[in-house]
């Protein structure tokens, strides 16, 4: 399993214009402090968001062979990284061509 999370400020944003998106007009957009307590409180379909974030990485820690925990964060600063960890956890290591083609940005 490859598990993705991302900064819980940013998943918050995000999550609050998704959830406002997909309102009617006449209902208004949600305020930001309310759905702020809600994420805080795991008041959504997903449950607490750091609760879910931590059960993952502890298990990561337990059974990498069957977990990776990847942050957005590090795959936007370093793509190239992340996709070698990627490839790695599923026992598809970077050969000569694919090291090539990174060297020569494609």
């Amino acid at each position: 399993m490859v598990y993705i999370t991302r900064n819980s400020k940013d998943a918050f944003v995000s999550l609050w214009h998704f959830i406002n998106s997909a309102r009617r007009s006449e209902q208004g957009p949600l305020l930001l402090a309310k759905t702020f307590d809600k994420f805080c409180n795991g008041v959504h379909p997903y449950g607490p968001f750091h609760d879910h974030v931590l059960e993952y990485w502890k298990e990561s820690l337990k059974r990498p062979d069957k977990i990776l925990f990847m942050r957005y964060e590090e795959m936007k600063r370093d793509p190239s990284g992340e996709v070698k960890k990627l490839a790695v956890f599923l026992g598809r290591h970077f050969g000569e061509e694919e090291e090539e083609d990174e060297k020569l940005g494609g």
